[in-house]
This record gives structure tokens, C-alpha cells and sequence, in this order.
């Protein structure tokens, strides 16, 4: 997600949100559009002027839409035409359109994408109202964090997060000076991943191929473009040769490839598929890439939509 970090006088305790419509960003209040944030993307308010919201935009462009350019304090610019998109992380969501000419300061390089910042401003329409504060519960097994403190799994443990002051907890049990609690919250959907490890949902490419020993052999679900029907070769050792795989695009939205290998018994029911057909498909990850493409192999075990079943 796009996390837009402040600079100046924070509005309502500088909570972030998510987007819930697409909103234009501008390089002043009011001033001519420079692209449109999308929704979905998380921002976090910052200082006000009349009507607008000033944030700061943090993502990642591909190498190829980027110009040095030394303009207003910024040392590169978007040279597509009309417009590229940003996204959170290097093949990730797309977080934003910037029209071209646009001015960024570059951050790094990783392969052929580039992490750019700016600030730039949004209607204040789009920041929702702030919630009532919550109030602190009391009881004998309730207590409230005086200072912002580490929370740990077990008692002098590594540090897993930390808890501002203000914030209510249940008190569960103490041992040896610390006090295991509770605490209740809430998180943006999109910042959550189930720890079933039979089905992997939500899954990028990108990080199949940044941990390959962590995600082999596990099954995802994947929704998945029909492209053809293929016979392995010795270009794909990953797949024994003359082996029947799928070669389809995604994990939709995602632009990349992915090959889909076909028990015998089951490639009948892709004979008739048309190409660019949707398929919702699981497997389990044979593969994070190929000998000589980024692509990720997996086994096929069922088509969960798409077939008409």
C-alpha cells in the first residue's frame, strides 16, 4: 500500500486510512492535477490549507519511465506519456497515475524499478472524520498502557511491535515483573494475510521469487489468464520435458507470467478454453522462477472457477 508520511503539523494524530474513492493530487492547493491517487492506497493526513490536505507520496516506478531531471528541488520526472502508474512496492499494486513531466527525488534502484518521494496535496474531503477516542474499560482485570512500550511473545523476549500510551488492554496473567495482556483492534483488510498455510490467497510473484524456500511446495490460489496450452521443452527444465503445462498471466492484476503444469488426466478440460479466459486456479508452488525467466511453475490441483463447473 502507499503510505504517504508527514512533514509538518499532523491532523488527527497523524492516523492513517484507506482510500475509499480516487482522488487527484496537486503540487499546491487547488493547483493543476498531477496525477490521481487511487483508492485503496493508505495515506496518513498532514498539515491543512483551506480545503486541502498535504501528504507525502513514497512508491516505485519502472526504470524505463524515468528521467534525470533537476526541477523544484527533484532530480528525476515521470518521460512516459501520458502517464505511468506508481506502486506500492516493485511489481506491486498500483497505488497511483502520475502524468508525465512529473518531478520526484529518487530513493534507490532495485533491478529496473526506482523508489521515488514528493509531497503534494489532496482535498480534505477525502480524509474521513476523526473517531470518538476510545475510552479506557475498567475492572479488576483492566489496565491502561502509561508510555509507549515494545510488546514481546514471551517475558524478555525480541520485540514484536509496541503499544502507544492511552491504549486499554486485558490483563491475562504476570510473571517475573511483566504482565501478559490482550488488546483489541483493528486493521485494513488489505494489510492481513491468513496463516493457514494449506491456501495461500493474496500472493505476488515478487514475493514468491524474494522467498523461495518459504513458499515451495505451498499451495496458492491464484486467479489466473488463459493464454495457450504448451508442451515443456528443454528451455523450462523446471518441467519435465513434453509435459502439458498452462501458460497464463498474472496473478491477476499482476502483468507477468505464470506456468501452470497439467496432470495428463486433466488437460482435456483445457482443450476448449479460449484464450484470455479468467481462471481462479490452485497449486502448489513448484517453482519461484524458471532457469531463465522470472516465471513461477506451479502444479496444478484444482480450478476452483472458471471452467463452468
Amino acid at each position: 500500500m502507499l503510505l504517504l508520511v508527514l512533514s509538518t503539523a499532523p491532523l488527527r494524530g497523524q492516523s492513517p486510512f484507506i482510500l475509499t474513492q480516487d482522488i487527484r493530487f496537486t503540487k499546491n492547493p487547488g493547483a493543476q492535477s498531477l496525477g490521481t491517487l487511487l483508492a485503496g492506497a493508505e495515506v496518513t493526513p498532514g498539515k491543512t490549507q483551506r480545503n486541502f490536505v498535504e501528504v507525502a507520496i513514497d512508491g516505485w516506478l519502472p526504470a524505463a519511465s524515468v528521467a534525470a531531471r533537476r526541477r523544484d528541488n527533484f532530480d528525476v520526472a515521470v518521460s512516459k506519456r501520458p502517464n505511468e502508474s506508481l506502486r506500492a512496492t516493485p511489481e506491486g499494486a498500483v497505488i497511483a497515475r502520475v502524468t508525465t513531466n512529473v518531478g520526484f527525488t529518487k530513493l534507490e534502484t532495485q533491478g529496473t524499478w526506482v523508489h521515488v518521494k514528493r509531497s503534494a496535496w489532496i482535498d480534505q474531503k477525502a480524509v474521513p472524520p476523526a473517531p470518538a477516542p476510545a475510552q479506557v474499560e475498567s475492572g479488576p482485570d483492566r489496565a491502561e498502557v502509561i508510555h509507549h512500550v515494545p510488546v514481546a511473545i514471551v517475558p524478555q523476549g525480541a520485540p514484536i511491535g509496541a503499544v502507544d500510551s492511552g491504549v486499554g488492554v486485558r490483563v491475562l496473567a504476570h510473571s517475573a515483573g511483566w504482565t501478559r495482556v490482550q488488546l483489541e483492534a483493528w486493521v485494513p483488510d488489505s494489510t492481513l494475510r491468513s496463516t493457514d498455510n494449506r491456501i495461500l490467497v493474496g500472493l505476488s510473484q515478487a514475493e514468491v521469487r524474494a522467498n523461495p524456500a518459504r513458499y515451495i511446495g505451498q499451495m496458492v490460489e491464484w486467479r489466473l489468464q488463459f493464454v495457450a496450452i504448451q508442451k515443456a521443452d528443454e528451455l523450462r527444465p523446471e518441467i519435465p520435458e513434453g509435459m502439458t503445462y498452462l501458460l497464463t498471466r498474472g496473478p491477476l492484476p499482476e502483468p507477468g507470467f505464470v506456468y501452470v503444469v497439467v496432470p495428463s488426466s486433466q488437460v482435456a478440460q483445457f482443450q476448449s478454453v479460449p484464450a484470455l479466459k479468467e481462471l481462479t486456479i490452485r497449486g502448489t508452488i513448484r517453482a519461484a522462477s524458471t532457469k531463465f525467466l522470472p516465471t513461477p511453475v506451479l502444479d496444478l490441483v484444482d480450478v476452483v472457477d472458471g471452467l463452468g463447473k
